[in-house]
């Protein structure tokens, strides 16, 4: 049996555990949407990455939802409202990064 942190990325407060697809801040669980769930795993995953809009909707998006790249940003904002975290930062006229330092 795998240990936790092997299925798990863990920066401060902030732990993502990937095989079970939830998310806790502070040992407490935050409810995700698929999508949401996905560009946190992108980002946190590739940490100290800038990326596009572009690219990371190309990254997560399986299926053509509305908007196309620009959900991108509704979904930044909302993973930072309910996670409470400051570890993605906004690269301006550009994209996003996840910083490890929160």
């Amino acid at each position: 049996m795998m240990s936790e942190t092997d299925e798990s990325l863990i920066y401060g407060k902030l732990r993502i555990h990937l095989v079970s697809r939830t998310v806790y801040v502070n040992e407490q669980e935050i409810v995700l949407t698929k999508m949401e769930f996905d560009v946190l795993c992108f980002l946190a995953s590739n940490p100290n990455i800038a990326f596009t809009r572009e690219q990371i909707y190309e990254a997560v998006s399986k299926d053509n939802y509305f908007g196309g790249s620009y959900i991108i940003r509704d979904i930044i904002y909302r993973l930072r409202t309910k996670l409470g975290i400051t570890n993605i930062h906004t690269l301006h006229g550009y994209g996003y990064k996840f910083s490890m330092d929160d």
